[in-house]
């Protein structure tokens, strides 16, 4: 849960389990209403600022926390992913098969990596 539609997936679910309907709508509108808008509403004045150095700066640090922060993620989730031979197989394929193409869409890849995982169990 690293990526933030699990987050209000999971959010909304629990706000229906607690309140119905409605209690599902608030609970993810709650927790996806104020990220949403702290990125919309100074969208159109970041462009003004990019130039002011502090702010680039702050910029590259905020990317290479997020970017550290995936990494980190990636590696948790690969040990806990890849216990086998046939995982591992199927890890280093996608692995090449986005180094060389680069343009896959993901949703085929997922697809094509669950069906093999059918094949090799």
């Amino acid at each position: 849960m690293i990526t933030p539609g699990p987050v209000v997936i999971t959010v909304a679910f629990i706000g229906y389990l607690v309140a119905g309907l409605f209690g599902g709508l608030s609970a993810a509108l709650g927790v996806f209403l104020p990220c949403y808008l702290f990125v919309i509403l100074p969208a159109p004045y970041f462009k003004r600022i990019a130039q002011n150095p502090w702010i680039a700066a702050f910029v590259e640090g905020v990317t290479a926390a997020a970017t550290g922060a995936i990494a980190g993620a990636a590696v948790v989730l690969g040990r806990r992913a890849i216990f086998d031979i046939p995982t591992a197989a199927i890890a280093v394929v996608t692995f090449l098969i986005l180094w060389k193409i680069r343009r896959v869409p993901e949703p085929i890849i997922i697809v094509f990596a669950g069906i093999a995982g059918v094949v090799l169990r």
